[in-house]
């Protein structure tokens, strides 16, 4: 082999290695902010939790707000998010004051814990609108202010749609709290 070829134990394929490495980190990174913007959360929710979900050790926040290149108030506000939804949680650390928070690597406890609560809330309070709204008795709206005038025929079409999302909000909450999804998680 040549001397110029630099194998895999030499000082120069250890540095490509360590940049190909943190590289790949950093697009994880980046692909969790985008997961979420997807979702409709922010992008910053993803990139903390993946960031914190890739680290070994607790991080200040501090440390975190570095990392991120955020200011140490936007980074409270989002682990305060984070930790609402079970997804992180402070940690204690010996001979040190400050707030430390690592990840929740359990996904399942996430879901379980943090955001099927919130959606099942959410689900529910829908639910109740809809009932509400079909119990409403249909008048003339066109002397309603506010509300576009209908004729009985589209009323109708009204209610036939509320009964379809009815329907369909009863099917979801039955699999929202069924055992099987518990067990699933």
């Amino acid at each position: 082999m040549p001397a110029s070829t630099a194998t895999s134990s030499s000082p120069a394929a250890k540095a490509g290695d360590a940049l190909l490495w943190a590289r790949e980190i950093q697009r994880f990174i980046e692909a969790g902010g985008n997961t979420t913007h997807a979702f409709g959360l922010g992008r910053m929710i993803g990139r903390m939790f993946a960031t914190l979900y890739l680290s070994p050790r607790p991080m200040g926040l501090d440390e975190i707000a570095a990392r991120l290149q955020i200011s140490k108030a936007s980074a409270s506000t989002v682990v305060r998010q984070l930790a609402s939804w079970h997804a992180v949680r402070q940690v204690w650390t010996p001979g040190d004051r400050r707030d430390f928070y690592e990840a929740e690597t359990n996904i399942s406890v996430i879901l379980r814990e943090g955001l099927l609560p919130g959606m099942r809330k959410k689900f529910q309070s829908a639910g109740v609108q809809i009932d509400r709204t079909l119990q409403a008795k249909q008048t003339d709206t066109a002397d309603t202010p506010g509300s576009p005038a209908l004729t009985k025929e589209e009323q109708q079409e009204v209610r036939r749609r509320l009964r379809t999302a009815q329907s369909f909000h009863k099917r979801l909450d039955r699999i929202l709290s069924s055992r099987l999804l518990d067990h699933f998680l």
